[in-house]
């Protein structure tokens, strides 16, 4: 499986992770929409540790073999920019 397809399956993942922790907002207003963003916000290292599983685990079902130190790394330097979008993606519209 390429790179490209492991990203697309990963973004998916952490899309749908987003969707589910914040469909509860739909239902709420006031002081309590308030205090459950909060503790959304406050689980970004729940969502950190989903990524790292998620990623591991499409790495380990695609059977990708990294043969070397500079292949894992070459791997890592392509996800870093996804990582970064998709962190930010946890936090859009809830902080200024």
């Amino acid at each position: 499986m390429s790179y490209e397809k492991i990203r697309e399956e990963f973004i998916k993942s952490a899309e749908e992770y987003i969707n589910a922790k914040r469909q509860p907002f739909e239902k709420l207003s006031g002081i309590e929409l308030v205090d459950a963003k909060s503790r959304y916000l406050d689980d970004f290292q729940d969502y950190i540790t989903h990524l790292n599983f998620t990623l591991n685990a499409l790495i380990d079902e695609h059977l990708i073999p990294f043969q070397t130190l500079e292949e894992a790394n070459a791997f890592q330097a392509y996800m870093k920019p996804t990582f970064g979008s998709i962190a930010v993606k946890f936090t859009e519209g809830l902080i200024d």
